[in-house]
């Protein structure tokens, strides 16, 4: 088994017609040598494409496999501006409404379902993963996680691939610019794991484009009348792309042959390794493998989330069963509560409590941040260790035990501090992002729902 190879195309630039013959060349290119990319497709400019009468690109593209890039790309606010203010479900909702219109005229325009989306630039938030998925979108490329390099990675009901390679570093230089794509493309498959995958991206806009259109920098938000096309290459430069450029692909389908992949197929691949259920006997095994700080576990082959986990376990307590099917909730949508004191109770308050609690994650989807309990205040955490610490007792005495403890947890999750999602931020990583915007809350959402990450 070796690396897979995807070629991932962001198509995005619908201010620039000049942009549109980039677009041709790059999806004739590929078919003209046996090649097959992914192509990420912006709402707005696959409209344009047609309102332009390009039918030529859109035909293009039907060779290849259609991906989607939000149906506004830019233009303010993005997801990740309007998700800020906004709580779970009116997030949910909004993302829903504007993505299914953008989701619709991609599929109505190029005759296919996108089986990916992309994010654009550095706008994102995990509401977009959870409703896109919901879309029939599963995998999301260009994500802000994965696992490992190469190796995805389950969040909020979609599968996370990240961007580990690009064209767009060689336009600047000339200068051998073949012999070393050739090199370092080689360089990247050997480092990637045998069962991972390596996305090659590019902007097809760039090949003919300076540089991208700046009509929606740094929170700019003109009307329509007033966007700018994207300054041009000289048509030397722009020659000169095509020729090596063409040259690489050539070498790629002709002497490299790499095993290719695509979206579809990495979730056709990973998808299959899900695990949809634990058997009732085998539940309190897994309470003891339950870790005190929420983190995924390899179960039985494949990997269980610490929300699946809690499923199971609290589930155990509550009902005194387990669910015929996993339903993989999402992470608490608020602040989990915080126990400030441990807690004693009979059983029956604690089996009343998680009963709620499960029933809440049933109905709602997602883990309760607090659940009521003798007086006090408790997290999912907090509740999941007094849960797991009930399963075993009966499965080592035969009984539940009449009275327990709820001790103070730690409720964010292990992953947390993950140096890649420890230094997260939204601020200054995109130029098209007002320079104040922090999206600290869309952060805080983000750790929240890490209950759900796991390998995939």
């Amino acid at each position: 088994m070796s690396a897979k190879l995807i070629f991932s195309f962001d198509s995005e630039d619908y201010e620039t017609p000049a942009a549109d013959d980039a677009e041709l060349w790059w999806a004739e290119a590929m078919t003209r040598h046996g090649l097959r990319a992914s192509v990420c497709v912006v709402g707005e400019l696959a409209r344009a494409l047609d309102e332009r009468g390009r039918r030529d690109v859109l035909d293009a593209w039907r060779r290849h496999e259609i991906a989607y890039h939000s149906d506004m790309h830019s233009a303010h606010p993005t997801h990740a501006e309007y998700l800020e203010v906004m709580d779970w479900d009116a997030g949910c909702r909004r993302v829903s409404a504007e993505e299914g219109r953008g989701l619709r005229d991609v599929r109505r325009l190029t005759g296919r379902q996108p089986i990916a989306h992309c994010k654009p630039g550095a706008s994102w938030g995990p509401q977009v993963a959870a409703t896109l998925e919901r879309l029939g979108v599963p995998v999301f490329c260009d994500a802000p996680y994965e696992w490992a390099p190469g190796l995805p990675a389950w969040y909020c009901g979609s599968l996370l691939l990240k961007y580990q390679h690009h064209f767009d570093g060689y336009f600047a230089d000339p200068t051998d610019r073949v012999a070393r794509m050739q090199r370092d493309l080689v360089a990247k498959l050997e480092a990637t794991p045998s069962d991972g995958y390596l996305v090659m991206y590019t902007h097809p806009c760039r090949l003919v484009t300076a540089s991208f259109p700046q009509n929606f920098t740094a929170g700019r938000n003109p009307p329509r009348e007033a966007w700018r096309p994207a300054p041009l290459r000289t048509a030397a430069e722009t020659a000169a792309l095509q020729r090596d450029f063409d040259a690489f692909l050539r070498w790629v389908g002709e002497e490299l042959r790499p095993e290719m992949g695509s979206y579809q197929g990495l979730f056709q691949q990973r998808a299959s390794r899900l695990i949809t259920r634990v058997e009732p006997e085998a539940a309190a095994r897994l309470a003891e493998r339950v870790p005190a700080r929420p983190a995924p576990i390899r179960w039985e082959g494949g990997w269980l989330s610490a929300a699946e986990q809690w499923e199971v376990v609290v589930g155990l307590v509550g009902w005194e069963s387990v669910p015929r099917r996993l339903s993989s909730p999402f992470g608490p949508v608020e602040a989990a509560a915080s126990l400030e004191q441990p807690l004693r109770a009979p059983f029956a308050m604690l089996q009343d409590a998680c009963r709620q609690a499960a029933e809440s994650a049933a109905t709602q989807g997602r883990l309760p941040a607090s659940v009521a309990m003798n007086g006090a205040v408790v997290g999912p955490n907090a509740l999941l260790q007094a849960a797991r610490a009930a399963a075993l007792h009966r499965e080592e005495t035969g009984a539940w035990p009449a009275e327990c403890a709820v001790l103070p947890a730690e409720e964010t999750p292990a992953l947390a501090e993950r140096e890649d999602i420890a230094r997260m931020r939204y601020q200054r990583t995109w130029s098209i992002f007002p320079p104040e915007f922090e999206g600290r809350e869309l952060l805080r959402q983000a750790r929240r729902q890490l209950w759900t990450m796991k390998p995939a």
